[in-house]
Parts: structure tokens; C-alpha cells; sequence
């Protein structure tokens, strides 16, 4: 047998070599040329007499390339190809509405416009003023045609006059209520829609646009009772679940948005979205255990997939937590650290910082410290994380936590390299100066915020109490303090350090009333307690001195306190 070379498909290799890959189509598409033949040539095929066979299989080759290019979607091939027998097939009402098509999904409308209009044209062997179901074809693609035009009005009354002889045609129904939709008179679409559900009531489109247009109309009742109808027509139309869903989570019934999923899930149980939604409704409900069930499900069907880590990530990241909000620390870090770099990577690490924390202020063991440096070193080495604001600002404020000052000025002046305006780092730069006692280096902080916003009311306090701790200048403080109160009204700090200005001033009852209204927020403040003890003590409310200042050496113990409260009890004040 003879073995043509590789690429080379006999007749059609010369002289058709552009068309060499659409014979590769399914065997539909190959009985398309059957059916142009036997269709649109005059006569049987076997009465064709042989000196005609050469004319005759050109016409039959051009028309049947063209149908395959256009169920193959390359509809500029397919019009070349169909126009080279235009002159030969213009008097068939099919080739004429085929091309018509064809100029339509070109976007060419007024080719498109002007072939459906010649199909329209030709005469009919069908009983008159009567629509055949091509007729209407033709019709509906002139409708649509129009609309493309921008030409909705005359759209609309090609459709209508389809309905004056052929009322419930759902086609028409369906596509004269979308371009009311269009228009916004969902009143008329309603009106249409309706009438599809009267006379098709299986018909799932007019349940869902129905359900799309009362949505629009804050008509939640109706959406949802539309979308129910639909579920039980058609149980496998994903969009519904989804959309109901969706009304249920907008109207606070989360439960009833996870009985639609899980719903969904006994047809389609390995619907990644609706089980990482489900796993989501639940953890909002606290309802962890089934929550972790969901998403660990997800990852097992994701994780094979591509273009899951992200989502991967993220069902890791909720599962570490809520064992976390369950205070099972031991198995959220577990999951925490399978995370990637990526989303929520630099706050599952964050949380376990603040874990590791509370660990040492409870234990006071120093393995715990070191974790925490050795995590903050980690993200800092990583290019992907180091220009992330969060790393920086959070990583500073868990160092100065185990009081490692030094390191958190570090962290905060790289993450200044990066955000050299921004004032929330600049006002953690200056309290990492104070706790290292550098108060110029702090005050120069404070003054470089206030220069980039004037009105940050924590950089203005801070300022002013900078200025009453060094008692001098104290009218500048208390001005300063005054208009930082007039920016943070609710701020105990504030109120506490306007306070300490009114001591320093020797205004102790005026001072005394800030103290105590500070503490009525704060509570155990080893500062504000300090100062209220101070404040007794300068009213020479002894007993009542003593008592803060204990409280106050309990919370923390500074020298200073300790020498208020040795001068009471040795002089039994």
C-alpha cells in the first residue's frame, strides 16, 4: 500500500495547502460536506452527468470548507470560502441566512443586515401570513442583528410581530426580555418572563433572570422563591446554588446558605469552590470542627491541581486559626507553618510571634525570644516579604514586647528604607529611642511625623509629655497635649499626660481628675497609677498615695515609686 509522506493529504495538499488542518475535525463536521452536497446541488448525485463532475465538486468542496471553518469558529475563512460560490447560491434562503450568521459573529452587521434581509426576501412554499419555525429563525437573527446596531426599538418590534403569530414562542420571549433588562424596564421583562413561566414552566431561564431581576429590586423573597423553582427543575444548575447561596449569606441566614452548598455537594461533591465556600460560612459560624472538615477536603482535591496555592494557602491559614481560637496552639502552628509565601504567609508567622510571646511572659523561658528572632530574621531575608508595610510594623512592636529595643530600631529603620514617610514606623522608631533612653533621637522622631502630618495626635502627646517629664516649657506642653486631645478625644493616654502637665504645674485637684479618668479606662496602668500616687502625695493624701503607688510597683518596678512609697512608710505618713 502506498504511505504518503508526512503532512501530505493527496489532492488537498496542492491545491488547498492552507486548509490542510481543518481536516483534522470530527466526523460531524465531515458529514456537513454529505449534506451540502445532496442539499444544495440540483439533482441526485448519481445523475450528474461525468462531463459536470469537475464544476459540480468545486462548489461542493468551497461551501463545505466554509461550514467547517465556521463550526470551527474562524468565521473570516469561512465567509471567503462561502463567498466564492455566492453568485451560484444567492437564491437559497439558508445559504443566504448561513452567511448572514456568519458576517453577525464578525461583528460585520450591515453584511450580516443585508444577507438575513435577502433570506427573508425569497418566496416561500408556506401557507401565507404564516411563521414557519425558519421564518422565525430568520427573524429572531435579524432582531438580534439591530439590537447590535443600537437599533433596540426596531429590534423589539421584529420580536413582537413574531408574537402576534406566534405568542409563546419561547425564543422570542426570552430574547424580548433581555432587551428589556437592557433597556431597565425590568417591569416589562418581568411581564414576559412570566409568561414563559405560564407556558413553559420548565424553562430554567426565565427563573433565573427573574431571580437576577428581583435581586436588582431588593425583592430577596422573590429571587429566592425563583431559585428554589429552579433547583427543583434543573438540580444540576450550579448557578442557582450559588446565587441562592449568595442571598442567604446578604440576608444573615449563613446556616441556610451551608445547607445549599452541602446540597449541591451530594450532586457535584467535588465542587472546589462550594466546598471551600461552605468551609468558609462555617468558620464565620464558629463551627471550626466541620469548617476544617471542608477545607481539608478542598486541599486534598486542589493540591493537584494548578493555580490552587493560593487557595491552598488560605484554607491552611483558617484551619491554624481556628484550632488557635479553640486554644489548641500546639496543632494551629502545625498548620500555620505549612504555609508559602503568599497571602496570609506574614500573618499566620505574626500569629505565631504572638503565641511564642504570651509563651514567655508566662514561662519567661528565652527559647521563646529566640524563635521570635529567628522568624523575623527569616521574613526579613525573603525579597518577597521585606516590602511588606505589616512585616515591619508588627515585627517591631512583638520585638520591643521581649524589650529587645535594639533590634526592633533595626527592623523599623529597613522598613524606612522602603516607607521613609510613613509615621506609624517613625512613631515606633521613637519609642524604641526612649526605651533606650536616646529622648533626643525620639524627639527628632516625633518632630519628623508632625512635619509629614501635623495633626497625629500620638506625635504631638508625645512631644508635650516629653516637654512636662523635663518640666520645662510647660505651657508649650500643655498646648500641645490640648490639640492633641482635640484630634483623639477618647485617648486615656492623652488625658493621663494633660495630667501630668496640670502636676507639674502644681494644679493637683485639676490633675487628680484626669488620673482617675484615665484610669476609669485603663485600669492597671503602672504609669498612670504612678502618677495618681504622686498626686496624693503632693495632696498629702498619704494612705490613699500609698495605695496607687503599691499597685503601681506590682505592675512594674522603677526606682521612683519605690522611693515615694520608702518616704511614706518610714515617715509613717
Amino acid at each position: 500500500m502506498h504511505k504518503r509522506e508526512k503532512g501530505k493529504y493527496g489532492i488537498f495538499h496542492t491545491a488547498h495547502e492552507k486548509s490542510v488542518k481543518i481536516f483534522k475535525t470530527p466526523l460531524v463536521l465531515v458529514l456537513i460536506v454529505f449534506w451540502v452536497f445532496f442539499a444544495i446541488l440540483p439533482g441526485k448525485a448519481n445523475s450528474i452527468p461525468a462531463r459536470n463532475i469537475q464544476s459540480k465538486t468545486v462548489p461542493v468542496f468551497n461551501t463545505a470548507v466554509g461550514f467547517i471553518y465556521y463550526y470551527n469558529g474562524n468565521y473570516p475563512d469561512a465567509i471567503k470560502y462561502f463567498n466564492k460560490e455566492s453568485k451560484n447560491l444567492l437564491k437559497n434562503s439558508y445559504f443566504n441566512y448561513t452567511l448572514a450568521s456568519l458576517y453577525f459573529k464578525n461583528r460585520e452587521y450591515r453584511k450580516s443586515l443585508k444577507y438575513i434581509n435577502l433570506a427573508l426576501s425569497l418566496p416561500s412554499k408556506n401557507i401565507k401570513n404564516r411563521l414557519t419555525k425558519t421564518k422565525i429563525k430568520y427573524l429572531i437573527l435579524k432582531a438580534k442583528i439591530t439590537a447590535s446596531q443600537g437599533s433596540i426599538k426596531q429590534s423589539a418590534e421584529i420580536l413582537k410581530h413574531i408574537l402576534q403569530k406566534n405568542p409563546y414562542n419561547l425564543k422570542t420571549l426570552l430574547f424580548l426580555s433581555n432587551l428589556y433588562i437592557y433597556k431597565k424596564d425590568l417591569k416589562t421583562a418581568v411581564f414576559y418572563l412570566n409568561i414563559i413561566k405560564l407556558n413553559v414552566p420548565d424553562n430554567i431561564n426565565a427563573y433565573y433572570l427573574l431571580s437576577k431581576i428581583y435581586m436588582v429590586q431588593n425583592k430577596k423573597k422573590k429571587a429566592e422563591r425563583n431559585l428554589i423553582s429552579l433547583i427543583n427543575i434543573d438540580p444540576y444548575f450550579k448557578k442557582a446554588y450559588f446565587r441562592l447561596a449568595a442571598i442567604y449569606i446578604l440576608t444573615g441566614r449563613e446556616k441556610k446558605a451551608v445547607n445549599v452548598f452541602d446540597k449541591y455537594l451530594k450532586i457535584n461533591p467535588y465542587s472546589k469552590t462550594a466546598i471551600y465556600q461552605s468551609a468558609i460560612l462555617e468558620y464565620t459560624l464558629k463551627n471550626y470542627p466541620a469548617s476544617r472538615k471542608h477545607f481539608l477536603n478542598f486541599i486534598n482535591i486542589a493540591k493537584n491541581l494548578k493555580d490552587n496555592s493560593r487557595l491552598i494557602n488560605n484554607a491552611y491559614f483558617f484551619i491554624g486559626i481556628s484550632y488557635i481560637l479553640q486554644k489548641n496552639y500546639k496543632r494551629g502552628l502545625i498548620y500555620l507553618n505549612k504555609l508559602k509565601p503568599g497571602r496570609h504567609y506574614i500573618d499566620a508567622k505574626l500569629q505565631e510571634i504572638e503565641i511564642y510571646i504570651k509563651d514567655y511572659k508566662k514561662t519567661g523561658d528565652i527559647k521563646y525570644p529566640k524563635s521570635i528572632k529567628e522568624i523575623i530574621l527569616k521574613m526579613l531575608s525573603n525579597p518577597k516579604l521585606n516590602k511588606n508595610l505589616k512585616f515591619y510594623y508588627f515585627s517591631a512592636i512583638a520585638l520591643a514586647e521581649i524589650k529587645d529595643y535594639r533590634m526592633s530600631k533595626h527592623i523599623i529603620k529597613k522598613g524606612l528604607l522602603k516607607f521613609p514617610d510613613n509615621t506609624a514606623l517613625l512613631y515606633e522608631l521613637g519609642s524604641a529611642y526612649h526605651a533606650l533612653k536616646k529622648d533626643g533621637n525620639a524627639y527628632e522622631a516625633m518632630k519628623k511625623i508632625l512635619r509629614i502630618n501635623p495633626y497625629d495626635a500620638e506625635a504631638l502627646n508625645y512631644i508635650g509629655y516629653y516637654l512636662a517629664v523635663k518640666n520645662k516649657n510647660l505651657k508649650k506642653a500643655e498646648m500641645l497635649i490640648k490639640k492633641a486631645l482635640s484630634y483623639d478625644k477618647t485617648s486615656s493616654f492623652i488625658t493621663d499626660s494633660l495630667g501630668f502637665v496640670y502636676y507639674r504645674e502644681k494644679k493637683y485637684t485639676k490633675a487628680l481628675k484626669l488620673f482617675k479618668a484615665a484610669l476609669k479606662k485603663l485600669g492597671k496602668s503602672a504609669t498612670v497609677l504612678k502618677h495618681t500616687g504622686m498626686d496624693y502625695f503632693m495632696l498629702k493624701k498619704y494612705g490613699k498615695a500609698l495605695e496607687y503607688l503599691e499597685k503601681s510597683y506590682k505592675i512594674k518596678k522603677t526606682k521612683e515609686v519605690e522611693k515615694y512609697i520608702v518616704i511614706i512608710k518610714k515617715n509613717k505618713l
